[in-house]
Order: C-alpha cells, then structure tokens, then sequence
C-alpha cells in the first residue's frame, strides 16, 4: 500500500524568522520588519567608512594600531577631516602626531591634497563606563582631607602663593574641611 497524501515541504526560511524582543532598538525592529536603510543614509556610511579605511591605511606607520582600530571618520570635506576617537589619551596622541597625520594622509591619496586640518572628537559610543559612572556620582559626598593633605594646603597658602585670593581659598579649604572632620566625629 502507498501513502498518496500530498505533503508540503515547510519553507525553513520562514520558520526560522527572528523577531527582535522588547528591548531592541528602534532600527533593529524596522530591519526585522523588512524596512531598508534609506539609500541617501547608506551612500554616506559607505563614504565614512571608505574614508576611514584610507586613514587608517595611511597612518598605519604613524600612530598605534590600537588607536587606528577604534578611530572613525565621521565628517569629510576637501580641506577638513573630522574623526571620532575612543579615548581622550588616543586623541592626545593624535594630536601631538598631527603634522605627520596631514602629511601622511597628503602623501597616501590625491584626495588629501588640499587638507588642511583635522578635527579629533571623543565619541560618547565607545566611552568606558568607569567614566561614565565617575561623572553621575552625587555632588554632596564631600569626603575628608587627610591631615597631611591638610597640612599642605596650609604652608602652600602660607609660603608658596602670592595671591591673596586664592591664599585666602586654600586656607578656608583646609579650615573648612578641618571642620567637617571634627562635625563627622562628633
């Protein structure tokens, strides 16, 4: 006896379809939705993302590749580039390379001919959270100075400044502080 029943094959595809949970992004449930990246939108991240790989390719003997790997171009002109940097510490180092970023970057590609300058930010994106969490502590926890600390704030004021401002402002922090520490005791 044969089985004549006429099954349909399940369409794998389609079983398997991931829909983004509650805490998805706004653009993961539009991409999960089927909906595109606008075509204006994905010309210019290719163009960054171009520019950046040229940089990169460029100062790969000028600057750490640690640095490289993290930097980003975030705006192009003819006379001015603008990258986005992971760090302060890897924004100081590329600023002090500065010269040589321009020339390397002149010398790589005819493109950078007529750069004049380049722009270094701190992207907020890839900022540790140890900074992040130091900057939303509460501006009332004032902790104590400690009475070496204390000390010297005391013969800084008396010996070292001239100003009598602001020998007049480390003295009221030492005596303030001084205070608060006999108050906490108390």
């Amino acid at each position: 006896m044969s089985d004549h029943t006429k099954t349909t094959p399940i369409n794998d595809l389609v079983a398997k379809v991931r829909k983004p949970n509650h805490l998805a992004s706004r653009v993961e449930k539009q991409a999960a939705a089927g909906a595109a990246i606008p075509k204006h939108l994905l010309h210019r991240y290719r163009h960054l993302q171009h520019h950046t790989q040229l940089v990169r390719q460029a100062w790969a003997g000028v600057l750490p590749n640690d640095i490289l790997q993290t930097c980003q171009v975030v705006n192009v002109s003819p006379v001015e580039i603008t990258l986005a940097m992971s760090s302060p510490t890897a924004a100081n180092h590329a600023r002090y390379m500065m010269e040589n970023c321009v020339q390397a970057l002149r010398a790589y590609d005819q493109r950078f001919c007529q750069l004049q300058s380049i722009k270094l930010i701190i992207s907020s994106k890839t900022t540790s959270p140890k900074l992040v969490q130091s900057d939303a502590r509460p501006d009332d926890s004032k902790k104590i100075l400690s009475e070496n600390t204390r000390q010297m704030i005391t013969q800084t004021a008396q010996f070292v400044t001239q100003n009598e401002r602001l020998n007049q402002a480390l003295t009221q922090l030492a005596s303030s502080n001084n205070d608060q520490k006999n108050n906490f005791i108390n």
